[in-house]
């Protein structure tokens, strides 16, 4: 499995430089310099599909892209929950014809709009948010839920 951050920008990946300004938002709260990404823009989804290309050829099964989560958070960029849902559905149509699998990460608010196109949760603080029912769709699904 291959995690990697499609919804923030950091600084020092190999393909930092080619994120635009415009692409970027505020900083994740506790994260200095990295910064919420607009999802709907073209470059920032050239990039992701780069990231998605470069874990298949590294062998990964399949993906965990983190912090699509944005609208539940100050973004600076007034991300919606359906600029996630839609930006997930991108992403699912790069994943699904190089057989990869991919997760979804937090966001549980989401979780009926993409159930159809991803393969597992991966949630960090359910319990002690106490939002671990939100996930169960995933179970019912017949889905598999990672608690990390």
């Amino acid at each position: 499995m291959c995690y990697f951050w499609a919804g923030s920008y950091e600084p020092g990946r190999p393909d930092s430089d080619q994120f635009l300004e415009t692409d970027k938002g505020k900083e994740l709260d506790g994260w200095p310099g990295e910064r919420w990404l607009k999802l709907s823009s073209d470059n920032v989804r050239r990039i992701m599909e780069g990231r998605i290309k470069l874990a298949q050829e590294k062998g990964c099964d399949g993906v965990d892209p983190d912090n699509v989560d944005g609208y539940q958070n100050e973004n600076g960029l007034s991300l919606t929950a359906n600029d996630s849902i839609s930006f997930l559905s991108y992403l699912s149509s790069i994943v699904t014809p190089l057989n990869l699998t991919m997760g979804l990460k937090n966001a549980g608010s989401i979780i009926s709009q993409v159930l159809p196109i991803v393969h597992f949760s991966v949630n960090e603080q359910c319990v002690q948010e106490a939002e671990c029912d939100t996930f169960h769709a995933f179970i019912d699904a017949g889905k598999p839920v990672f608690h990390i």
